[in-house]
């Protein structure tokens, strides 16, 4: 193996993957203990699959930022190591399976080729730092959260003071007060605020977390100056790290700590931590995350569009105006986040002439293409649809957010990503006019954990059982309610029923029809569920419920 090595210029990343290998071989020895290659394993992105004998491998992508020569470079390792598989996650990852252990250091050395790693992806670490997909181009944020985001990731990777914490530590940066990071139900959440003297900031979410226990995080800064934001992350975690719980792991995480010792009192340990830290400031190089080059100018051809119907609905819905004048911005919807190694290649051969050389995994596990030409749109779209890529309605009630469920993931009981391709496909033939509403969202677990985050969607299921005439029988629990507010502030939805997962349809077909009848006028889901309460949706649904004519 010390061929490929030798290509790797950065020696702290070769160690890494020496350290792996070597561990690997402990592991197989029997020198090493199973609960401690495990930590080691999963602090390189390396998660055991369903399947025995085979692992997934979760590259980290800070803030969901892939160039082409990246994202191509994960389709050969996906086809030479995996499944052919590439899947998008709700933390702007990449994860492939099928992986072989014993070739995890060979892969880990070919993706850092392209500075891609796999370092931290998984375990007791701070995981990969989320942002908005569309900080830097959003008409309504306040600065790039970018460079924020990257210094996080950058200071915190192989810090010594976050690699054997109790439990792992999630961070995000929204672009603006629409909060389209979700900081609400982050360890650490981030909304960028200028004050009245022109200087930068955050508002801090503090403590927040879904999994089979939601919390919603507290306010506990409304503006935290930007040379403060990495005191005061280390200071977070040095004080997640000493008091933290370590040995119930279901009670280990920053919200369970804060709801031990109290809010105010965790806070005041921090403070105490950021007068003993070293670090007192810190400047955040603002140009760390320049913007892509921008795709050539050039004089498009007039193309046919065969389907101008199709085309305006796909305009109206992933077609969005950036703040810089002329570009657009086009989002890609990826059914339940799976992409073909063959159409990866396909896609970036598609988009190369009409965008920069920047694509974002999205947190609803799609894509956004930046800084297209307004001239260009016809061209591009003709491109993808060529390859199947225009389905109309990004980040509506249509598309679906889940996690892998039962198709690979161990703790998954049913089988999410199916049931979100049955529920897609119910929304596009028989309700197909809420492809424009964007302020309901379907999102499904496999199991309580949220990994498909159930709990912060308006309409939300995730997998479960139910007995029927002695025999268990896959069900969903439905969860109405959650969602986003803004500026930090959200809502967990609540649980409703259970029902028979062969019910799952009717379910959304009972809510849907009611909505369209009893809601009123320019009133939004949130506020209609409120009116009409949690019984009348148990109600509505309670038939669906009865296992006596179950077949």
């Amino acid at each position: 193996m010390q061929s490929f090595r030798t290509e790797l210029e950065n020696n702290i990343v070769e160690q890494d993957i020496i350290d792996l290998e070597n561990k690997i071989k402990a592991f197989r020895d029997g020198t090493i203990h199973d609960e401690k290659f495990r930590s080691l394993r999963l602090a390189r992105g390396v998660y055991g699959q369903r399947q025995p004998g085979v692992q997934m491998i979760r590259i980290k992508l800070p803030f969901g930022k892939v160039t082409f020569k990246q994202l191509l470079r994960i389709a050969d390792i996906a086809d030479e190591y995996g499944s052919g598989n590439l899947h998008l996650t709700t933390r702007q990852d990449i994860q492939l399976h099928y992986v072989s252990l014993d070739r995890t250091p060979e892969l880990w050395a070919k993706l850092e080729q392209d500075d891609i790693t796999l370092r931290e992806a998984c375990g007791n670490t701070v995981r990969n730092v989320t942002a908005s997909p569309n900080s830097g181009i959003d008409k309504d944020e306040p600065f790039d959260v970018s460079p924020y985001a990257h210094a996080v990731f950058k200071y915190f990777l192989r810090n010594p003071i976050c690699q054997e914490m109790g439990r792992k530590i999630k961070i995000s940066f929204s672009s603006s007060d629409k909060d389209t990071a979700f900081s609400y139900i982050h360890d650490l959440g981030f909304i960028p605020k200028i004050n009245e003297a022109g200087e930068r900031g955050f508002k801090v979410l503090f403590a927040g977390g879904l999994g089979a226990q939601p919390f919603l995080a507290s306010a506990v800064h409304e503006f935290l100056p930007e040379d403060q934001l990495i005191p005061f992350t280390e200071s977070v975690l040095r004080v997640f790290d000493r008091y933290g719980e370590r040995s119930n792991r279901n009670k280990a995480r920053l919200k369970y700590l804060v709801q031990k010792l109290g809010l105010e009192e965790v806070l005041r340990l921090v403070a105490e931590e950021r007068i003993a830290n070293k670090v007192k400031t810190f400047a955040i190089d603002r140009d760390a995350v320049p913007q892509p080059a921008l795709p050539l100018e050039q004089k498009y051809s007039a193309v046919e569009i065969l389907n101008e119907t199709h085309y305006k609905h796909w305009s109206a819905t992933n077609v969005v105006p950036q703040k810089q004048d002329g570009f657009y911005s086009v989002y890609v919807k990826v059914q339940v986040g799976d992409i073909k190694t063959n159409k990866a290649r396909a896609f970036v051969d598609a988009i190369k002439p009409y965008v920069a050389d920047e694509i974002r995994v999205t947190q609803n596990q799609g894509l956004l293409l930046k800084f297209v030409r307004e001239e260009a749109l016809p061209s591009l779209y003709n491109a993808l649809n060529k390859i199947g890529y225009t389905t109309a309605g990004f980040d509506s009630l249509a598309d679906i957010t889940t996690c892998p469920g039962t198709d690979t993931c161990n703790l998954g009981i049913s089988n999410s990503m199916t049931l979100a391709e049955v529920l897609e496909d119910v929304i596009y033939t028989d309700f197909p006019e809420f492809i424009y509403e964007k302020n309901i969202k379907i999102k499904i677990s496999g199991c309580m954990n949220s990994c498909g985050q159930h709990g912060l969607a308006e309409i939300g299921f995730h997998g479960s059982s139910v007995k029927a005439e002695g025999k268990v029988v896959p069900a969903v629990q439905v969860m109405l309610g959650g969602g986003t507010v803004g500026n930090g502030v959200g809502r967990v939805a609540e649980r409703v029923i259970k029902v028979p997962s062969k019910r799952a349809t009717s379910v959304l077909h009972f809510i849907l029809n009611d909505f369209k009848a009893n809601n009123e006028e320019n009133e939004n889901f949130h506020q209609y569920y409120d009116r009409k309460g949690k019984d009348h949706f148990y109600q509505l649904l309670k038939p669906l419920a009865d296992l006596t004519n179950l077949q």
